[in-house]
């Protein structure tokens, strides 16, 4: 029996009606004691989450409820805001009650409703939007002006933003909708009573949006893809943190990743608890979770990581590179606070660390080979035991006859036992061109990290086929559920073929899909420090769902696979001494 709009908004409003006679609903603005309460909770109360149908979804990927029911469990997560794209994707007011309608019986769910301007008669006007969000316990909403095609700076569209702005309703939005940062700061500008929470900026953004936090205090920020380099502990010493908001985007990201940047916070306690939930319940007028979530049957290594303590298991980071000592900047888009070797080392102290791979920066993305194995040495120069390098080389800026001298002058530090190629280089790695290198790897059995520079992995296919003894890893196999397959193809093909997961989406189940497809050998864990930050990947693998022994292959033993022919020749000192679990 089909259900008109009118029916559905009637019958929904009717349900609010029932819960508010009910008792359960507070206020529109909730009291000045519910928000102190919260203030020293450190309960983790997810800013926002998103369920719901989407375009071009790989089947794996996770959508639905019951997947983000089941990651905040497993994740000790207390609440969360959960957006529906349908709000988006259909009429936003029946998507609206009908998220509500679906969450209802859930305690410590949240809707966050999409809105938009009245006059076109798909959608309340302020007066009415305001009575039914009351209704139905709806302290923050979204806007999605470019999405759903609004002009937000039209006169048609300040009735609803200045309404939202006088109640103070938490209005979550992508700076993408607004045409990009420029005319996202424009609307901070014009709003500044609005408090605002940004998702979905990414870490190459920083230039752009740690300004705009500093001049707009009604700024929040989400670290879901602004996984940026120790960037809790900036916004806490520049006094940023009560604009600073946990949001995980679960269940297509994964809820474990982003706790563990918080957990590993090195911030006051109280600090942390602003981050991790109090932030967010002041800005929802004091709303919370009913009752704080732990998850009874953690392993020691996510019990390590909700401790903030160093993993107690060995852990190589197949996938790291490194600033010249003292730099926060990299060139095009990209800032890295405290890039160095001293930050950086630091750090994974912290985290319990025991080595891994260290490439430069400038010999890669800046496309500067030379100097960044220049770089790279002075890295390890500063490098605490366990760590090794890999050198750059590129086949357009230098001759055959210059790479014949620099390749065995570069190796004959010892330390050096990989061969990092990059795409900018403008040369597909099956090129002749690459030859010398890989024949002289191949000889030694160094081992290889390849960022393709294809849409498809036949490089790696064709050079794992031509040089046996090359151990040839797959950047950032966790990319996307598409580039596991390929991944898994590849793998399936040629036996030293292994696949490295670092990427910012941090997909949810990718890496139990990774081990599904291609066996529990052959994953490595890798970082890509200090571009992101390495607690995000960490976590990701750590909150997984697959077992501790596998986990402890992903974390270390199967790196150890990779270097354990390079083992001999290797200096004692960068040798990983793995004496923990």
């Amino acid at each position: 029996m089909s259900v008109s709009r009118r029916d559905f908004i009637k019958k929904n409003t009717l349900a609010g009606l029932a819960l508010a006679a009910a008792g359960h609903l507070n206020p529109l603005f909730g009291a000045e004691a519910d928000i102190q309460e919260n203030a020293g909770n450190s309960v983790y109360f997810d800013g926002y989450t998103r369920i719901g149908p989407r375009k071009y979804k790989h089947p794996a990927e996770r959508w639905s409820l019951g997947h983000l029911q089941e990651e905040m469990n497993h994740c000790s997560i207390s609440g969360a805001l959960v957006a529906s794209t349908l709000s988006v994707n259909y009429d936003a007011m029946f998507s609206n009650l009908e998220l509500s309608g679906q969450i209802r019986a859930h305690a410590n769910l949240f809707a966050i409703w999409n809105v938009m301007p009245h006059q076109t008669g798909e959608f309340p006007d302020p007066v009415e939007l305001g009575k039914q969000m009351k209704l139905h316990n709806v302290r923050a909403v979204s806007l999605f002006p470019h999405t759903n095609e609004w002009d937000w700076k039209d006169q048609a569209s300040h009735e609803l933003l200045n309404w939202l702005s006088k109640n103070k309703i938490l209005t979550i939005v992508n700076a993408g909708e607004f045409g990009g940062m420029s005319p996202f700061n424009e609307f901070l500008t014009k709003y500044p009573s609005l408090p605002v929470y940004l998702i979905n900026a990414s870490w190459s953004d920083q230039r752009y949006v740690l300004p705009m936090v500093a001049s707009h205090r009604n700024l929040h920020v989400g670290f879901d893809n602004f996984q940026i380099n120790e960037g809790i502990e900036y916004f806490y010493r520049k006094g940023y943190i009560d604009q600073a908001i946990f949001g995980s985007n679960s269940p297509t990201m994964s809820a474990g990743a982003h706790r563990a940047y918080m957990d590993y916070a090195d911030i006051p306690a109280e600090a942390r608890a602003k981050a991790t939930g109090g932030n967010l319940t002041r800005l929802l007028h004091g709303l919370k979770p009913p009752e704080t979530k732990n998850n009874p049957n953690d392993d020691i290594l996510m019990e390590a990581v909700k401790n903030g303590k160093p993993i107690p298991v060995p852990l190589i980071d197949m996938h790291m590179h490194m600033l010249n000592e003292g730099l926060n900047g990299a060139g095009w888009g990209y800032r890295m606070e405290n890039g160095g070797p001293d930050k950086v080392f630091r750090l994974l102290k912290r985290l319990g660390y025991d080595g891994g791979g260290i490439m430069s920066w400038n010999g890669v993305v800046s496309h500067d080979a030379a100097g960044g194995n220049i770089s790279a040495k002075k890295s390890l120069d500063l490098a605490p035991p366990g760590y090794w390098g890999l050198a750059n080389f590129d086949p357009t800026h230098y001759s055959q006859e210059e790479l014949k001298i620099m390749i065995p002058k570069m190796y004959e530090d010892k330390r050096f036992i990989g061969m990092k190629p990059y795409h900018y280089y403008g040369v597909e790695y099956q090129d002749p061109s690459y030859d010398i290198w890989w024949e002289y790897g191949n000889k030694r059995k160094f081992y290889g990290l390849l960022h393709n520079s294809r849409s498809d992995l036949f490089e790696a296919e064709s050079l794992a086929k031509k040089y046996p003894d090359v151990r040839w890893v797959i950047a950032h196999a966790g990319g996307s559920y598409q580039m596991a397959d390929m991944a898994i193809a590849a793998m399936k093909k040629f036996p030293n073929i292994y696949a490295e997961i670092t990427l910012t989406p941090v997909h949810l189940g990718i890496i139990e899909y990774l081990v599904a497809g291609a066996g529990e050998d052959r994953i490595l864990y890798g970082s890509d420090l200090p571009m992101r930050d390495p607690r995000q990947q960490l976590g990701w693998v750590i909150f997984s769902r697959l077992s501790l022994p596998v986990k402890k292959k992903i974390l270390a033993g199967n790196a150890l696979k990779v270097i354990e022919p390079c083992l001999a020749d290797l200096p004692a000192y960068n040798r990983p001494k793995l004496t923990k679990g």
